[in-house]
């Protein structure tokens, strides 16, 4: 009989070992997968990247806008000049649009280098913003692997449950407006 219950224990002493060493080697591990498009246009710090993007813009448009009128209106008082037969006049006038529309050609051209500089950054610099905040969601919600799916669709197929964008979307956004 005490041998029957020594096997026992034994048995059961190496079913248990066996159980905690395969949970630890086989391990579960919890998946999610971000939709990142979605997360990085309903992020609360891209609409705001966006909104001062368009006010530097709209900046950027009225001073294009300033310097058009002005060659108008040299352009009138060319036409002026042209008709009164004052030649000096014409020529000052003619050397002064000249002058602004190379102002404004060089103005547009850097404003279009500017705007695609500015909309680089600002991207950039909010993707990396998301980015810390999925990892600081991964590892306060003790997620092993979160993937990202971008335009090119990198996952073929995930089960919705995986899917943790919305919940990464509002993790995100309470961080960025300073909720802990």
């Amino acid at each position: 009989m005490k041998n029957y219950n020594n096997i026992a224990i034994s048995l059961c002493l190496i079913f248990s070992i066996y159980l905690v060493v395969d949970r630890i080697v086989n391990k579960t591990q919890k998946i999610g997968i971000v939709q990142m498009d979605k997360l990085i246009y309903d992020f609360n710090g891209m609409k705001e990247a966006t909104d001062k993007y368009a006010a530097k813009m709209k900046h950027w448009s009225s001073e294009s806008d300033s310097l058009e009128g002005k060659l108008q209106e040299l352009l009138t008082q060319i036409r002026l000049d042209s008709l009164n037969k004052d030649k000096n006049k014409l020529n000052r006038d003619i050397q002064t649009f000249l002058l602004y529309k190379k102002s404004y050609t060089q103005y547009i051209q850097n404003t279009e280098e500017n705007a695609k500089e500015e909309d680089k950054d600002m991207t950039l610099g909010v993707v990396n913003q998301v980015n810390e905040y999925i990892k600081s969601y991964a590892v306060e919600k003790g997620f092993d692997v979160i993937l990202t799916n971008t335009q090119q669709q990198s996952v073929g197929y995930a089960k919705e449950m995986v899917d943790v964008t919305g919940q990464v979307l509002a993790y995100a956004n309470k961080k960025y407006e300073g909720v802990k």
